[in-house]
C-alpha cells in the first residue's frame, strides 16, 4: 500500500496519509525527541473535571482528523480513526512525553487538568500551533457554554455541531507544491550550546511573562516587530555563550549561529487546513566575522526573515519536501528502510541546523465570554538532542507568555536573554516548573 499522494477529496476516510510536514516524525520519535508540544490555559476558578470530559465528548466528532492513531504500513505510516474513549487525564511535572508509537487505541493529543489549568498535548504528526490553538479554543468553549455562558462561534471557536469541511484534512504542502522548482541551497551544521543533559524524560521549564504593550512599543522603537525584536535578543544571548564556550576559542573554526523561527504558511498560501503547514525561516550570524552588536542581529533578523518569507522562496522548501517523499526510490523502501533513511534526513537537515528556536503564536484570539474566564495562555515545546533549549510565545490580553524548555541542567540561555529584555526596559515575572522568582526592571 503506497499512500504517499495526494489527499482525497469528499468524506473523511477511515484512514489517510500524514502530511508532508509529518512523515518524518514517526521515524525520529524517542524519549528524546517527542514532537509534542503544549498549549495550556490558566482558568479564573479551578477546572471542574466532569465538565471538561464531557465538553470533550462534545467536540470530538467535530475533529474527526485528530481523533486518529498512528499504524504501520508496509511502506509508510498512517493515520486511522481511533474510536477509544478519551478524557481528560491527571497532569504531570514533567509534560510532553512520547506516544506509544503503533500501539492500538493511543491518541495523538492529550488533555490535562491541573487546579485552575487546562493543558492540551499536541504531537506534530496531526497538527501544528494553529491547528492546536483551534482545538485548545473550541474545547473551552464548550466547557464554559456548559457551565451556561453564551458562547460565540467566531475567532476559532468551532461549534461542534457543524460538519467538518473536507478541505480541513486536505495536506496543503502537497496541495501547493511546483514540479520543477529548484531546491533551497544546502546548509551547514550550527553552532549548538554545551550542557549536561537532566535524566531522560525530564525537562525543565522557565517562562518569563511581560506586557505586550510594553514589548510592542520598544519593538517598534527599534523598527521591527515583537517576534524580530525577541529573536533578536535570543541570537545576542547564544552569542555570549559562544563567547564564552572554550571550545570556540578559535574563532575561525566557528559554526554559525542559526536561529529557527516558525512561520504560519495559512497567511501566505490561502488554506482551511488543520493539519500542519508552517515552514522556518532561519536567519544566521557568522560570528568568525567577530562580535556582533545587538543593532546589527536585529537589522539580520528583520531583512532575513523579510527575503525568506516571499512565496518563491517558501515554494522552494515546500516543493523539495513534497517532491522527495514522492520519489522512486524513497516510496519503494519498505518501512524500515524507510525509517532509517528519514532519520538519516533528520540528522543532515533536521535540527542540527539550528542553534535556537522562537515560536510566536501572537494573540491567542479567545472571544469573550471565554476571554475574561482565562487568566493567562502558554505554548511549551519540546527541546531536543541538538537544540537543549528552546522557546515558545502566545498572548492573551496583555500578558505575553515566553516559555523555554530545556533537557539540560544549565540555565545560561534562558537567564542571559531574559536578563538583556530587563536591561532594555522590560518588566519580566519568571515562573518555573522548578522554581519561581521575579526579575525587575533595572535602573
Amino acid at each position: 500500500m503506497d499512500i504517499a499522494e495526494k489527499p482525497r477529496s469528499g468524506p473523511m476516510p477511515p484512514w489517510f496519509a500524514l502530511d508532508h510536514a509529518a512523515i518524518i516524525y514517526p521515524a525520529v520519535i524517542s524519549d528524546r525527541i517527542t514532537v509534542f508540544f503544549r498549549l495550556q490555559a490558566t482558568l479564573d476558578k479551578p477546572v471542574n473535571v466532569e465538565i471538561l470530559s464531557k465538553a470533550m465528548a462534545n467536540i470530538a466528532k467535530r475533529f474527526p482528523h485528530y481523533h486518529v492513531e498512528l499504524r504501520r504500513g508496509l511502506f509508510w505510516y498512517y493515520l486511522e480513526r481511533n474510536p477509544e474513549p478519551h478524557g481528560p487525564i491527571a497532569d504531570s511535572r514533567y509534560p510532553m512525553q512520547k506516544p506509544g508509537i503503533g500501539r492500538r487505541g493511543v491518541h495523538l493529543y492529550r488533555v490535562r487538568a491541573y487546579h485552575d489549568r487546562v493543558a492540551l498535548e499536541v504531537c506534530h504528526i496531526i497538527t501544528d500551533g494553529s491547528g492546536g490553538l483551534i482545538l485548545l479554543k473550541t474545547l473551552l468553549g464548550e466547557y464554559f457554554r456548559l457551565q451556561g455562558e453564551a458562547v460565540a462561534y467566531v475567532d476559532g471557536v468551532l461549534d461542534p455541531e457543524s460538519e467538518p469541511a473536507a478541505d480541513e484534512w486536505e495536506d496543503a504542502f502537497a496541495k501547493y507544491s511546483m514540479p520543477g522548482y529548484p531546491p533551497p541551497p544546502h546548509e551547514v551544521r550550527a553552532y549548538h550550546i554545551p550542557g549536561t543533559h537532566l535524566p531522560v524524560r525530564t525537562n525543565r521549564i522557565i517562562t518569563g511573562c511581560l506586557s505586550v504593550k510594553e514589548l510592542l512599543e520598544i519593538s517598534r522603537k527599534h523598527g521591527a516587530s515583537a517576534t524580530e525584536y525577541l529573536s533578536a535578543h535570543y541570537v545576542a544571548a547564544l552569542q555570549d555563550i559562544q563567547d564564552a564556550d572554550p571550545t570556540q576559542r578559535n574563532r575561525r573554526r566557528r559554526r554559525p549561529i542559526k536561529f529557527e523561527i516558525p512561520a504560519n504558511m495559512r497567511k501566505i498560501f490561502p488554506t482551511n487546513t488543520m493539519r500542519n503547514f508552517s515552514l522556518f525561516m532561519m536567519p544566521f550570524v557568522d560570528t568568525r566575522l567577530g562580535h556582533w552588536k545587538f543593532e546589527e542581529i536585529l537589522h539580520t533578523v528583520k531583512h532575513s526573515m523579510a527575503l525568506q518569507l516571499r512565496p518563491k522562496e517558501l515554494l522552494k522548501t515546500i516543493t523539495r519536501n513534497v517532491q522527495a517523499a514522492r520519489s522512486i526510490f524513497i516510496r519503494a523502501l519498505p518501512l524500515p528502510l524507510k525509517n532509517a533513511f528519514m532519520r538519516m534526513l533528520y540528522s543532515a537537515f533536521g535540527e542540527s541546523l539550528f542553534s535556537g528556536l522562537l515560536t510566536n503564536l501572537g494573540s491567542a484570539g479567545i472571544p469573550e465570554p471565554i476571554a475574561s474566564r482565562v487568566r493567562k495562555v502558554e505554548v511549551l515545546v519540546t527541546p531536543s538532542p541538538f537544540m537543549k533549549t528552546t522557546a515558545a510565545m502566545v498572548s492573551h490580553g496583555d500578558v505575553a507568555a515566553i516559555s523555554f524548555g530545556s533537557n539540560i541542567v544549565e540555565t545560561d540561555l534562558e537567564r542571559i536573554f531574559f536578563r538583556r529584555l530587563v536591561k532594555a526596559g522590560l518588566h519580566v515575572k519568571i515562573e518555573s516548573n522548578v522554581s519561581s522568582r521575579d526579575e525587575r526592571k533595572e535602573g
